[in-house]
């Protein structure tokens, strides 16, 4: 994703991007360069990922109220998304799960995102 894209999404959310955010976006790790990463766990698509969270914040999530400090930065292709925070001063990833409607925490930094997504998705 390039600088373009950020912009496009931060103005269809109204919204500021976190900057470790920005940076894991605008430089993509090439660890999940050989993953389906690009169309899941850590979405590429500014339009993907404007409607993904334009569409929780207006419907909800499977009936409930969409917390507006979760910004959607991937999902897994069965109702959950991988999620931070506006306000994140670091690259962690919470797993928003629809079956027990709760977000834990998945990983506290880039590296254990990359590490997991890679594991789980060559299972």
């Amino acid at each position: 994703m390039d600088l373009v894209g950020i912009k496009y999404i931060e103005e269809k959310l109204d919204k500021k991007l976190p900057q470790t955010y920005v940076d894991v976006v605008t430089n993509y790790p090439k660890e999940l360069l050989a993953t389906d990463s690009k169309d899941f766990g850590l979405l590429d698509d500014p339009e993907l990922i404007a409607r993904e969270n334009l569409n929780v914040r207006n419907v909800g999530f499977y009936g409930e109220k969409w917390p507006e400090r979760y910004f959607i930065i991937g999902l897994n292709g069965s109702g959950d998304y991988f999620v931070t925070t506006f306000e994140s001063n670091n690259f962690s990833v919470g797993f928003a799960d629809h079956e027990t409607m709760e977000c834990n925490p998945y990983a506290d930094n880039l590296a254990e995102f990359i590490d997991k997504y890679v594991d789980e998705t060559e299972m």
